[in-house]
């Protein structure tokens, strides 16, 4: 036992380091400006582009591409930070210029994880100083369509350019592999809450003696099974989703860059994380599936970790102040959806019917009984989800405005909104469903309850994917100040 408590120690302190990894800047790495400037009518052409961002891009996978008016590629410099700015990229224009439109494609991600990209226009005046006359040349030795640029190869095959198909954090894809992560996770923490509290609380209170305890124990470590096989799999998917958007189609799979992915960075860190804790989680809700209480030991570690996780490849491991405060605020957040959702899905889909399966004698005071004991829990659970919910809007949103003003905001309001429909439930639960259980009426109900809020929670879960992939109120007011920079065209 005292090897145990040693391993569990070491995996714990393990655990800890990995979630209060330095993490710096703010969430999502936006253009905040630009030399040229967007939109800018220059006299003198550009020998070198600048772009600023809101926060340090990784130079790994940082693409910059400028077509000419006619749409060939200009041979470029290097990307390479800037002197002056860890926030700054700069490349030489190497290629000939001449009077036209410009248009500058740029790929980035930041501490978050969350690729973005972007382009703007700038135009160069005929007869602008330093232009060559003849039009804008391919690079040597490469088609315009080959995705090199200057001296350095682009992580992108441009003839199924990422940014040009628009596919980055907020697309639909994206957004259906992290609810899918989100998914299994809930189910593999409410498994371990239903164990671990649930049911602890219905030994204390149980009135009859049904055996109920012993039948969903295993029932419930596969139910955490199946969760954590759901995040390996979203874990796949969200990797090759990233390695297609900063690499493009061609090189997705390529190891150097995948490695480079989960080794040089914060997110891929968090990625690393989640795989150790589908590992350790998998082999404890296996050896609890064979009745050995070791395994829900090992089964916690597991769920802890991947509940951690999740904050080190979203807007928590960039938050602007606080960092570490926020990173375990948002894993607290996490498991107490996991304790609430999670553990109600382990009630509806294990608990009732395995107390429906008794005895007709005693199989509606059973279901009562575990009602009883989920309830108190799930108080627990969704205050935490509740008190961690608020304290990431505070630091997210900055101010109340940015509820209404901002993209980020206004999704926050409709998860509000459905969360809302959710405490609508438990009211109803507490007045109409709690006073009849103990009878067949009071079982009926509860279960037609319980799909209901599990269905409202799945849409939770889908505005949440959303809301992870969306930029901060932080980000909108960067992005504000953009905008306002390509409203005051720029003349030299």
């Amino acid at each position: 036992m005292n090897g145990t408590g040693r391993w569990l120690r070491s995996v714990l302190s393990a655990l800890l380091l990995a979630v209060l990894w330095p993490a710096q800047a703010i969430a999502h790495a936006e253009l905040k400006s630009s030399l040229p400037r967007a939109g800018a009518h220059l006299g003198i052409a550009p020998r070198e582009l600048r772009i600023n961002f809101s926060e340090a891009p990784e130079l790994t996978f940082t693409t910059i591409n400028l077509r000419g008016p006619a749409g060939a590629v200009v041979a470029l410099g290097p990307v390479q930070g800037a002197t002056d700015s860890r926030r700054s990229i700069v490349a030489a224009v190497q290629g000939q210029l001449s009077a036209g439109t410009y248009t500058v494609e740029w790929k980035v991600a930041g501490s978050d994880g969350h690729p973005v990209q972007g382009k703007f226009d700038f135009t160069i005046a005929p007869g602008a100083t330093g232009l060559h006359q003849l039009p804008p040349q391919p690079v040597q030795g490469a088609s315009a369509d080959s995705g090199v640029v200057g001296s350095r190869m682009s992580h992108d095959d441009a003839t199924s350019l990422p940014m040009s198909a628009g596919f980055d954090a907020e697309s639909p894809l994206y957004v259906a592999v992290r609810w899918l992560l989100y998914v299994g996770m809930l189910a593999g923490i409410g498994a371990f809450a239903f164990q671990r509290a649930v049911l602890p609380v219905l030994r204390r209170t149980e009135r009859i003696e049904s055996g109920l305890q012993a039948s969903v124990g295993k029932r419930a470590a596969f139910v955490g099974v199946l969760g954590v096989v759901v995040v390996g799999a979203a874990v796949l998917l969200r990797l090759y989703a990233q390695s297609y958007a900063m690499h493009g189609a061609t090189r997705v799979l390529d190891p150097g860059l995948v490695s480079s992915m989960l080794t040089t960075t914060t997110w891929g860190r968090g990625w690393l994380l989640q795989f150790v804790g589908v590992v350790v989680a998998l082999a404890g809700f296996r050896h609890a599936r064979r009745g050995q209480q070791r395994g829900w030991m090992l089964a916690g570690v597991g769920v802890l970790a991947l509940a951690f996780s999740a904050a080190l490849s979203g807007h928590a491991a960039s938050a602007p102040q606080l960092t570490a405060l926020v990173i375990l605020a948002d894993g607290f957040h996490v498991i107490g959806a996991g304790g609430w959702l999670g553990s109600l899905l382990v009630v509806l889909v294990v608990g009732i019917p395995a107390a429906l399966r008794l005895d007709e004698n005693v199989r509606h005071r059973a279901v009562a009984d575990l009602i009883n004991a989920f309830s108190p829990t799930a108080l627990v659970f969704a205050g935490l989800t509740a008190a961690t919910g608020v304290f990431a809007a505070w630091i997210h949103l900055g101010q109340v405005s940015a509820l209404w003003q901002t993209t980020y905001g206004k999704t926050l309001l409709v998860k509000l909104a459905v969360l809302s429909v959710m405490a609508g439930t438990g009211a109803y639960n507490w007045l109409r469903v709690k006073p009849a259980l103990g009878g067949a009426v009071g079982t009926a109900r509860i279960r037609k309850s319980a799909r209901f809020e599990i269905a409202v929670g799945v849409l939770v879960i889908v505005v949440t994917a959303i809301l992870v992939g969306t930029p901060t109120a932080m980000d909108a007011g960067a992005m504000n100040s953009m905008k306002a920079a390509i409203e005051r065209p720029q003349t030299r």
